[in-house]
């Protein structure tokens, strides 16, 4: 967002982010850090976390590292922002997983290990950030995030019916905490050309799903970022309890290629 924000946007806040080490994360904690934040940035493996954090700290900002598996408890990441930064002021809620898999091949264990990251350690996390910080103190902006298309992916039944949880949490919260000045929202990006989607899927795949976008690319994680620094900056100060889109046109476009054909009995 350099040239876009002002340099000190974020200045004098405090943002953690979950899954901060790769993709989207770590394009959103570079990008309010840029701002001024002063960033903690959580996930499971010490490597990237650490990478970000130096990329920040060379730039001139500030960024608590705590490796932490939120599924398991999200206390101590909690404990060290405030013990480090004295509060919080913004939450993205970037953590996830999930598989590419048939709906009828997927497990009730599967199932299950998807949502308890995406919806049960999302909400932990939410809630007592909430709960110590951003109650008491009158103010917090929450980022959740989703997926578009949000009318269902092929594939991901159990991961879009849990991004689809969020969404509802997100308008839920704004409902019930906006007299607390918390804004809550969810952003749900399309398509995003991660270091996960180059790992995990071909140069074949990716092109069909460019094709399905009217801007004609795929999404860079800085498209996604650059929309929650603006969010979460005074400029979004009025935005609370609803899904913005990011995803070059895909949900509005709709089906991007042929139904699959009838299976004969």
């Amino acid at each position: 967002m350099t040239g876009v924000l002002r340099p000190d946007v974020h200045a004098g806040k405090v943002a953690v982010v979950s899954g901060g080490g790769t993709g989207l994360g770590r394009a959103t904690a570079l990008d309010l850090a840029a701002g001024g934040a002063r960033l903690v940035i959580c996930g499971r493996r010490p490597e990237p976390l650490e990478a970000v954090r130096e990329e920040i700290v060379r730039a001139g900002g500030q960024c608590l590292v705590k490796v932490a598996d939120i599924r398991e408890d999200v206390t101590p990441v909690v404990d060290a922002a405030i013990e480090e930064y004295g509060r919080i002021d913004v939450l993205v809620n970037n953590a996830g997983g999930q598989f590419a898999a048939p709906a009828e091949d997927i497990s009730p264990g599967g199932w299950r290990a998807v949502h308890r990251l995406a919806v049960d350690a999302t909400w932990s996390m939410t809630r007592e950030v909430a709960v110590r910080s951003m109650i008491p103190n009158r103010s917090g902006v929450i980022v959740f995030m989703a997926f578009s298309p949000r009318r269902g992916i092929p594939g991901m039944v159990h991961a879009s019916a849990a991004r689809a949880a969020l969404e509802n949490l997100a308008s839920g919260l704004a409902l019930e905490w906006s007299r607390y000045g918390i804004r809550s929202l969810c952003v749900a990006p399309g398509t995003i050309a991660t270091e996960a989607l180059d790992e995990n899927y071909t140069e074949a795949d990716r092109q069909k799903w460019a094709q399905a976008v009217p801007l004609g690319r795929l999404g860079t994680p800085e498209d996604v970022s650059g929309l929650i620094s603006f969010l979460v900056s005074p400029g979004g100060a009025y935005v609370t309890g609803t899904t913005i889109v990011v995803d070059g046109g895909a949900d509005a476009w709709g089906a991007g290629y042929p139904a699959p054909e009838v299976a004969s009995p």
